[in-house]
């Protein structure tokens, strides 16, 4: 009687093993050290002193409002190529899994920024906007770099006069009132998806160009990339925006794209302008000229110099916790999250969080949002990773 040879199918992987094996990349230092900087930016956008107190104090809260947050959000594409690959072709092995990756994470952090919008918080909470920017990135993560650079252009000169259609539509009209009565987010938090894409203060539609060149960033290999090549590019760019705009700056008298004028008709000259938050071209492109210019001093300077840079590389390390509490500070100790405060309250807030960022450093690899992100996003990953037994059948499917 002979018997039959059977292969049995491998064992699934715990939970714990899953985790180890996603973001296994080595964390580049310049990347945290930039991130580190755009967080402190923001603090300054919220609780530092206006820009009108003049001096060197003012000139960096005034380069830190709007700025500040794009580079934030170009990091964040940049975070989103390395956790898809880097510079290697993106999700090779494995598409289906990283996509699933990518989209839950998107969504936990979605949840996380409407959970603090519905606590009433003062602060304009970008994570909501970003949890977006993750799921509208998936599609283009298996994009080369050009590509992606290509459609970041287009995207910056086409997004701003999308917007401003859409927002002189939108405001007021009966299809507004209905999204607001039936979207969950809206009701949750008062800031729904139509906000989250078109009308908000971080739409993804003048938003996503900053995540795509992020995302043709990492997939050109950010750690060998020339940073006097990137310096001199990101200069370039911003100059010649903001360049450009303070020209136009007499033809421009609106201050947000799409805001109409007194007597309620559209005015295009509010796409010349590259003030924070105006959504124009100008402050899209300006806007990643400056957070280049800054990527590429960081990646040098935190080289150069790891031991001085430590202290601002562990916030950034752990920037969705040092986000996440830095709102919760405000709102525990009633800031309006305006500029206008004291300089002793920035300092106090950047202080802390350096603090608590080496402290926590002592005894864990991430910071507590970041774990428990982590961790979830291998939980919610488990089972599609156990069905996959045959690796024949995924080659097949993803061929």
């Amino acid at each position: 009687m002979s018997t039959a040879s059977v292969t049995a199918p491998p064992a699934e992987k715990p939970i714990e093993q899953i985790a180890e094996t996603i973001d296994v990349r080595p964390r580049i230092r310049g990347i945290d050290l930039a991130r580190g900087l755009a967080l402190f930016g923001m603090f300054a956008a919220h609780v530092g002193p206006s820009s009108d107190v003049g001096g060197l104090t003012g000139a960096l809260m005034f380069a830190a409002s709007g700025r500040s947050s794009i580079l934030f959000a170009t990091l964040a594409g940049l975070s989103l190529a390395l956790l898809s690959g880097g510079a290697t072709p993106p999700g090779a092995s494995d598409p289906r899994r990283t996509r699933l990756r990518i989209a839950v994470r998107g969504l936990l952090i979605m949840g996380i920024g409407v959970t603090l919008t519905a606590m009433g918080t003062p602060v304009a909470v970008i994570l909501a906007y970003y949890g977006v920017f993750f799921l509208l990135a998936i599609p283009f993560l298996r994009m080369k770099a050009h590509t992606l650079l290509v459609i970041a252009g287009c995207w910056a000169l086409v997004g701003p006069v999308v917007a401003l259609l859409v927002q002189s539509w939108w405001w007021g009209s009966s299809a507004a009132d209905v999204v607001a009565r039936v979207d969950p987010i809206t009701l949750i938090s008062g800031e729904g998806i139509d906000q989250l894409l078109v009308t908000g203060i971080y739409p993804a539609v003048t938003w996503m160009p900053f995540i795509l060149v992020g995302l043709a960033l990492g997939r050109m290999d950010i750690a060998r990339l020339s940073r006097t090549t990137m310096l001199a590019i990101g200069v370039g760019m911003a100059f010649v925006a903001y360049g450009f705009s303070a020209l136009l700056a007499p033809l421009s008298p609106q201050a947000v794209v799409g805001a109409p004028d007194a007597s309620g008709s559209l005015d295009w000259s509010t796409l010349m302008g590259a003030d924070a938050h105006t959504g124009s071209t100008f402050e899209i492109v300006g806007g990643i000229g400056v957070a280049l210019a800054i990527l590429a001093l960081c990646l040098g300077i935190a080289e150069r110099l790891p031991r001085l840079t430590r202290p601002i590389v562990a916030a950034g390390s752990m920037s969705l916790t040092i986000y996440v509490l830095h709102v919760l500070t405000i709102n525990v100790a009633g800031l309006d999250a305006m500029p206008g405060s004291p300089l002793w309250v920035l300092l106090a807030f950047i202080a802390g969080s350096i603090v608590f960022a080496l402290i926590w450093f002592r005894f864990a690899r991430r910071g507590p949002l970041e774990s428990l992100v982590h961790s979830t996003t291998a939980a919610l990953i488990a089972r599609p990773t156990s069905l996959s037994t045959d690796p024949t059948t995924d080659r097949r499917t993803h061929s």
